[in-house]
């Protein structure tokens, strides 16, 4: 192809950066002297909107269906909506032997099989490196730096929002709300946070990391997930004291030919790499037969890192065979079951506020040794007694799961219980 035609669907932040890009590359030569990339049209939901770009410079369409009564190579799609225009635009577009790139996980992490095997059928690719940490190049070195690595664990820090919160409220000891609400400001959230605080947008990308890790279907129904909004700034404070911070940590791993895949606010130790990992940046742990440890980190967010990986695949499209080994893997993948997440062993964080008298302390105790729970520390802060409520902070060796979950009953039903149990597991 030396006069790649392109459709763009979806000009928001990124889709904008995107046909910025396009024309820079134009202009450089950079790829190429003998290719050149045409954008045969443009769609978005409103055409009077401030933009970054000219939108006079390129055909319009109201409705982005139209675009179909054109020929062209490659369909952007940077709608992001789960199903709706978006599925069917990609649909649509592989049917008709036309390459995707897209930016939508929750699509993917929802149709993905589907989409992969048309894309096969027909011999085009359906490419979704910014899907996944921004302008971070996971995708890329899943697929072709380690693609012959056994990889044993992923985990990582996959939502800039919530990582900004935390990091505020750990730093600058703000509040939940403060936070959030300077994240908006700072347009780092989206108008609806919903899908970031409540651990949903980092679900959807872990997902899909582990269908290309571990070479299985996708599943979103196996991505167990929790967000950010269950604790206090009190807990990230008596986090520190036990040498830990709180990240919304994403993980997955293979254990006995089953896969875990979990999105949960972690306590993680003060000295690992993704406890450094500050403001709205992302940051991936890989763990292979290879690689004991293989840490990247970037931006997770914005027009321009988002758009660096629009243009990765735009460049991979043009330069890739058409039977790329990802293509193979994706139309070819084996059908698991998931993990009980009951039959993990894990180390937990407690804080339990309970009212200042005598013999509380040892009751607590009680009730988790009947359950087989140790414990490995335990804080009662006498200090920071309010209105005669103490808060105890205990932190416990490995257990499992549902052990836990039977202690919380247990306790929360007792008459000197002061407010919700908050557990948090600790990061291994």
């Amino acid at each position: 192809m030396n006069n790649i035609k392109i459709a763009v669907v979806g000009l928001g932040t990124v889709g904008s950066n995107v046909v910025k890009s396009i024309e820079s590359l134009n202009k450089s030569n950079k790829v190429n002297q003998k290719i050149q990339f045409e954008i045969i049209g443009i769609s978005a939901k409103s055409k009077s909107k401030k933009r970054i770009i000219d939108i006079n410079k390129y055909k319009w369409f109201d409705d982005p269906i139209d675009l179909f009564n054109f020929n062209f190579d490659v369909l952007i799609e940077l709608i992001g909506t789960e199903k709706g225009i978006s599925y069917n635009l990609i649909k649509k577009a592989l049917n008709q032997n036309i390459n995707v790139i897209t930016a939508n996980k929750a699509l993917l992490a929802k149709y993905g099989n589907e989409l992969f095997t048309i894309a096969k059928n027909n011999e085009v690719k359906l490419l979704f490196e910014a899907a996944v940490a921004g302008g971070i190049p996971i995708i890329n070195l899943l697929k072709n730096s380690i693609f012959l690595n056994r990889i044993n664990h992923i985990s990582g820090i996959l939502n800039g929002t919530t990582n900004f919160i935390l990091s505020q409220m750990e730093k600058n000891n703000c509040t939940f709300d403060e936070s959030l609400k300077l994240a908006s400001e700072k347009g780092y959230a989206e108008q609806d946070p919903t899908n970031d605080i409540e651990g949903i947008d980092s679900a959807y990308k872990i997902t899909l990391l582990s269908s290309l890790c571990y070479g299985i279907e996708i599943n979103h129904n196996f991505s167990n997930y929790s967000g950010i909004n269950n604790f206090d700034i009190e807990d990230i404070k008596y986090a520190k004291k036990l040498g830990y911070k709180i990240k919304l940590i994403s993980e997955s791993m293979l254990i006995d030919d089953q896969i875990y895949i979990d999105t949960s606010p972690k306590l993680i130790n003060e000295n690992h790499s993704l406890a450094r990992v500050e403001g709205v940046l992302n940051a991936i742990n890989i763990k292979t037969d290879h690689l004991k440890s293989l840490f990247i980190e970037g931006e997770g967010a914005g027009g321009k890192a988002t758009s660096s990986s629009i243009i990765a695949d735009l460049y991979e499209l043009i330069t890739s065979k058409k039977d790329s080994k990802l293509d193979s893997s994706l139309s070819n993948l084996k059908n698991i079951k998931s993990y009980d997440k009951n039959s993990l062993k894990r180390a937990y964080y407690f804080r339990i506020l309970v009212k200042d008298q005598p013999g509380v302390l040892s009751k607590v105790t009680s009730i988790l040794t009947s359950k087989n729970i140790s414990i490995q520390t335990i804080l009662q802060l006498n200090e920071e007694k309010i209105n005669d409520k103490v808060p105890i902070i205990l932190k416990t060796y490995e257990t499992f799961e549902k052990n836990i979950q039977e202690t919380i009953n247990i306790i929360s039903n007792e008459n000197f219980i002061e407010n919700k149990i908050v557990t948090l597991t600790i990061h291994n």
